[in-house]
């Protein structure tokens, strides 16, 4: 246990922020469009279309950052589509969600046999390279080291963004539409024009997000390879009162108890890998279940 606690420590919080950085991406593309007061059930299938797009772009061009330009698009459109359904077309927020996340699963798994002629995975394809350790600092090499420029891309937009909500005109008109729309429209502001912006960058971070997984932490697509982490990003959001910074330090948490599990799992072979793998998920529930109830969802958020 000591060697896990003084020499392990930083890799499992290295492998934690790793994890988390998807979910961040995901989470904050959900706290555009439900600020703004438009349920954001896609966020699944708008990182699996990101993650898609990313890996197809890359593999065509054989450049990477054209397939994180091709993520980021996927996924804006199909945030844009999910707000012209919800607030042009009138129709429920929930199941269009829903049904984003089926047509998102079902495109990428016709089009994954279409473009690269193969079922499950595709080919290995460039990723976006990584930014490697230094060798004088032993510590803290592993703590930061490698990671891809995404992670430092990420935390610009995360300060961006709580600036963005809590200090600037936008974010206080943003907020709003989410809160009390009749009072925003009474003061001459287009409320839909704030939404259509929200969910649209919502789906643009969330591609990103997919783009992280297939362009950042390995270099193919795989199949639903998500695994839900769009709904995770989802609990986490409410979890942590729809505010950016809390969000952020659940995700690292979340991530870093996965490190942990699976750390664990090569210490204690004894142990049930079953039981391991769900540490994550009943630590998580435990925050949950324990946590104050300090904070509500926007007012309108549905509406």
């Amino acid at each position: 246990m000591t060697d896990l606690f003084f020499t392990d420590l930083p890799m499992i919080l290295h492998a934690g922020c790793i994890t988390a950085a998807p979910l961040l991406w995901a989470t904050l593309g959900g706290a555009f469009s439900e600020r703004s007061g438009v349920v954001n059930i896609g966020l699944e299938g708008m990182m699996l279309i990101g993650a898609f797009a990313g890996v197809a772009a890359s593999g065509a061009t054989g450049n990477p950052w054209l397939g994180l330009l091709a993520g980021a698009l996927a996924g804006g459109l199909f945030g844009l589509l999910h707000a012209l359904i919800c607030l042009w077309g009138k129709a429920d927020q929930i199941v269009s969600g829903m049904g984003l996340n089926l047509m998102a699963y079902g495109m990428t798994g016709v089009l994954l046999y279409r473009v690269f002629e193969t079922r499950g995975n595709s080919p290995e394809v460039p990723k976006i390279p990584a930014i490697q350790g230094i060798p004088d600092m032993p510590f803290f090499s592993p703590l930061l080291f490698p990671f891809s420029p995404l992670h430092l891309l990420l935390l610009v937009l995360l300060g961006g963004t709580m600036v963005l909500f809590y200090k600037t005109r936008f974010g206080l008109r943003l907020r709003a539409c989410g809160e009390n729309p009749h009072v925003v429209r009474s003061a001459g502001i287009r409320v839909d024009a704030y939404r259509y912006t929200a969910v649209s960058v919502s789906g643009t971070l969330a591609g990103l997000g997919g783009v992280q997984l297939a362009l950042g932490d390995v270099s193919q697509f795989s199949v639903g390879m998500t695994n839900g982490r769009g709904f995770l990003a989802l609990a986490i959001l409410i979890c942590s009162g729809w505010r950016p910074g809390r969000a952020a330090i659940l995700c690292v948490f979340f991530g870093s108890t996965v490190a942990l599990a699976d750390r664990l799992q090569s210490l204690f072979p004894g142990i049930p890998s079953r039981a391991l793998l769900a540490l994550p998920f009943v630590l998580a529930l435990l925050v949950l279940a324990f946590r104050k109830q300090t904070s509500r969802p926007p007012q309108a958020l549905g509406m």
